[in-house]
């Protein structure tokens, strides 16, 4: 309850704030939207959608735990919501899924609840990506035509790659800290891997600036890149408007073809309608 008292004020100062948005900046598709069981009641799903239609979100990659979260949106906004499965099914199993025989049949059974269009965001690391349940997983969504959205190191990547190359995989944080030499590597090899951009480090330097590196790779690559807001805890959702401005700021640095594609044309061409 208290988490909920505290986020309540800041929902409403986050109404407020968007009335000052400027409406030239580019409509954002978001490659990373959690809505979790957290905010369910201070959130219900008509305000969640209100907030992201307010930050001008047209359309965006839906995930929760429990998954129920992203079915509730989706039946709110199903030309907006773009629902992706969880393997998760409670917080819990977040650290235990990717050896739990049962996961495979739990993915299963709510393919048939919804129109999901991948499966993610999930975390694996270490030995545990090559587990038989994962490799399982990777061929549900080879047979059911689903993108994967892991969120994993450099060194498990490569391996997920190697196994699932026919696959569309969007990379979540796009490795966070992942030297740009070792991402173009992959995109290099690898042409259905995307790259998502919600907390990746080292795009702007202190002053809000594209840095060299960055501005460059995005202008070579603006195929291969998605913005995401990644709203994994109650504070990120009242922090929308902020994160969707900070995403803008660097978007309008780029030329334009550049930043419509990554705001909005990679997702639609990943995950037409």
């Amino acid at each position: 309850m208290i988490k909920h008292v505290l986020l309540a004020p800041l929902i409403a100062f986050m109404v407020v704030f968007t009335a000052f948005a400027d409406e030239l900046l580019p409509t954002i598709h978001d490659g990373h939207i959690h809505y979790d069981g957290d905010v369910w009641e201070i959130l219900p799903p008509d305000r969640a959608i209100g907030m992201l239609t307010d930050q001008n979100i047209q359309r965006a990659i839906v995930s929760a735990t429990p998954t129920e979260g992203a079915e509730l949106l989706y039946k709110e906004d199903p030309d907006l919501v773009i629902p992706f499965l969880r393997p998760y099914k409670n917080i819990r199993h977040r650290f235990l899924w990717f050896k739990d025989p049962t996961t495979p049949d739990f993915i299963r059974d709510h393919l048939k609840r919804a129109p999901y269009r991948g499966i993610g965001e999930f975390h694996v690391f270490g030995p545990n990506i090559e587990t038989d349940i994962v490799l399982e997983i990777i061929e549900i969504a080879r047979q059911n035509k689903l993108a994967l959205h892991p969120h994993t190191n450099l060194a498990e990547m490569r391996y997920l790659l190697s196994v699932a190359s026919d696959i569309p995989v969007l990379w979540a944080h796009g490795g966070f800290d992942v030297p740009v030499a070792a991402l173009i590597e992959l995109m290099e090899e690898y042409p259905k891997l995307y790259i998502e951009l919600s907390l990746r480090e080292g795009i702007t330097d202190e002053d809000d600036v594209l840095t060299p590196e960055w501005r460059a790779l995005l202008i070579q690559y603006k195929d291969r890149f998605l913005i995401g807001m990644d709203t994994y805890k109650p504070s990120r959702w009242a922090d929308l408007p902020e994160i969707a401005e900070e995403s803008r700021h660097w978007l309008n640095q780029l030329p334009e073809d550049t930043a419509i594609a990554i705001a909005r044309g990679n997702l639609d061409r990943l995950l037409p309608k």
